[in-house]
């Protein structure tokens, strides 16, 4: 292998074992000569939230499925969360999944190990002592829920307003029943309330409080009200009766208000909002449901486990057409009229349609449920776009800072929690006189550009965990199933195992604090014998 320095190239006295390694960087940390660096793995580099996903997975390997649990709560409290509706950039970037080969079922790992141990009435962290200090977080949604449990534990007092009378946000009323039951999110916020949070909700900032008074009350804000309004697509017929936005038609069904749907619904939109709002509506009792779609099928912002599982229902996908107009008859919705759809992205990858105008068809609808995306509510900055320091996260005024998808508008559920947890990091600063900005840019004592070993991992395939089949009309049951402990080796055993520290520069001096520190034994000094 090729070395970078004269150092490098001489001996290296720090020995892994590998089946002892769970990657912690304890011994990278307390390294006092500056010589050990950590090559993390691609997935742990991927996830927004930094998770030790291959100490978790090898863990689970060795049948040590509680430190793994553990492992992954060092940073993340909602798990069972995350194990459901990840949007796993974890597995996207596993080097297993290289090469036409499926990555490991990382998400599904985490999954199997949060419905292992989670229970409401598990043991939380231990909190710091009071600091006298108060944060409003203003939103309950997964940003606001991350950072609210790390200030919590910091011994900061926090309150949370959100304009829903439950709280979960986009968690609790934007996702269906059958893919995150509302018992297991309020499972979930108990956490935090248990740890002291008072939630108050049924308060819309501008109407029942302004957002002034509360800049007054509390030592810090942090406003995190997501993406909450619906995009239009300003279409001939869309006010029509009959058509619907897919964020206002699943918080009627997740309120218990689900409206009556026709029998033949059409879903615009090619995203996993789109493919939730068409297996509702079957749900409800449409007897056909179609999502059109501008992308082709490698193309479309969903999951291909969620397309593939979407069709498993008998829900209808017609990829590469887009909608010019909702055709009514006598005031209603009866059909939507598409045209071919030829390119999504231009040469620079921005989204720029382009269509085949004489290549149009029409298809029936009694109902058209628009889902194409979200925008931001930006009334509380008089419509303009809120200017913040883009690693710290606060805004001109100096104890209010922005968290989620308010900062930049729609992400996934991982990237508003990890975006929740810098904007928490800032608050704690803001409220122990510390710079808010210095050390946080620097990524580590990370190696991130290194050869995988691929000797490790199973020829197994991926394993597949059970699904529940919907019987029709009222079947809201989870669809996705966990795996078994069985299953959970077998996919385990997949996985290279690819990052594990080293002595880079070959500058030890047999202090052995790395050894001596290392949780698993599994680091050892190689030195001479006299001299040990």
């Amino acid at each position: 292998m090729e070395r970078n320095t004269i150092l490098e190239a001489l001996s290296d006295n720090i020995k892994i074992d590998q089946d002892k390694c769970i990657y912690c960087g304890t011994c990278v940390d307390t390294c006092i000569l500056d010589n050990l660096r950590l090559k993390l793995a691609p997935c742990r580099q991927a996830c927004p939230l930094g998770l030790n996903c291959q100490g978790y997975v090898q863990l689970i390997l060795r049948g040590e499925d509680q430190e793994a649990y553990e492992v992954i709560q060092e940073k993340l409290p909602f798990a069972s969360i995350l194990g459901r509706i990840c949007s796993a950039q974890c597995e996207k970037s596993c080097s297993r999944g290289k090469d036409g080969d499926q990555p490991v079922a990382i998400k599904q790992l985490k999954r199997y190990l949060a419905d292992k141990f989670e229970t409401s009435g598990q043991v939380l962290p231990e909190k710091q002592s009071p600091s006298g200090k108060t944060c409003a977080i203003i939103g309950s949604g997964p940003a606001g829920m991350l950072a609210s449990y790390d200030l919590l534990l910091k011994g900061h007092a926090v309150v949370m307003y959100d304009s829903a009378k439950e709280p979960g946000g986009m968690l609790r009323w934007a996702i269906p029943e059958f893919r995150l039951s509302g018992d297991l999110v309020s499972r979930e916020f108990k956490k935090l309330t248990d740890l002291g949070l008072l939630f108050k909700g049924g308060q819309t900032i501008g109407k029942d409080i302004e957002l002034a008074e509360i800049t007054e009350k509390y030592d810090a804000v942090i406003l995190a009200t997501g993406c909450p309004q619906a995009i239009n697509l300003g279409l001939p017929g869309e006010e029509a009766e009959g058509v619907r936005h897919a964020l206002e038609f699943l918080g009627q069904v997740r309120s218990g208000q689900a409206p009556k749907v026709g029998e033949q619904v059409v879903v615009i939109g090619g995203g996993e909002v789109a493919l939730d709002t068409a297996q509702t509506a079957v749900r409800l009792g449409a007897k056909k449901a179609t999502v059109v779609c501008l992308e082709d099928k490698s193309e479309m912002p969903a999951e291909p486990e969620a397309v593939a599982l979407a069709r498993s229902e008998g829900i209808l996908i017609d990829n590469c057409w887009g909608p010019s107009a909702i055709t009514l008859k006598q005031g209603k919705v009866s059909g939507v009229t598409l045209k071919k759809c030829i390119s999504v992205f231009d040469a620079k990858g921005a989204f720029a349609p382009c269509f085949e105008d004489c290549q149009t068809k029409e298809i029936q609808a009694d109902e058209v449920i628009i889902a194409v995306g979200q925008k931001r509510d930006l009334s509380l900055f008089n419509g303009a776009t809120p200017q913040f320091n883009p690693l710290t996260l606060q805004t001109g005024e100096t104890k209010v800072f922005l968290a989620g998808d308010l900062t930049r508008g729609p992400s996934t559920v991982v990237q508003a929690m990890a975006s929740g947890r810098e904007a928490a990091e800032s608050v704690d600063r803001l409220f122990k006189d510390e710079h808010l900005s210095y050390g946080r840019a620097y990524q580590g004592p990370f190696e991130t550009e290194y050869e995988i070993d691929k000797s490790r991992g199973s020829k197994a395939e991926r394993v597949q965990p059970g699904a529940h089949s919907c019987s029709g009309q009222g079947d809201f049951k989870e669809i996705e199933l966990t795996m078994s402990e069985e299953q959970a080796r077998e996919e385990a055993g997949r996985c290279y195992s690819c990052g594990k520290p080293f002595g880079k520069f070959r500058t030890c001096w047999f202090c052995l604090p790395c050894e001596v520190e290392c949780p698993k034994d599994a680091l050892w000094v190689d030195i001479p014998y006299l001299l040990r």
